[in-house]
């Protein structure tokens, strides 16, 4: 039996998490298992530059930023 993989991704926030270990419940009793898990940072999603920058930014990030993703490899078989 060759090797089979599957890639999943989630939201990197509580409702991704819940997600996330459903289908690994649901998945792992198919026979599949994590080969990976990665965490990929949110990006800024804020508009036009500010003359206060320096001000303006470090708030803007928090309030612009997505969550990220999480990515998941599974595998089964060999």
């Amino acid at each position: 039996m060759t090797k089979e993989f599957m890639n999943l991704q989630f939201p990197n926030n509580a409702n991704g998490q819940a997600e996330k270990l459903q289908a690994l419940q649901t998945y792992g009793s198919q026979g599949w298992k994590v080969a990976s898990e990665t965490i990929t940072q949110g990006k800024f999603n804020g508009g036009s530059a500010c003359c206060l920058a320096t001000i303006c930014l470090p708030l803007a990030f928090c309030a612009g930023s997505s969550d990220g993703y999480i990515n998941l490899t599974l595998e089964r078989g060999e």
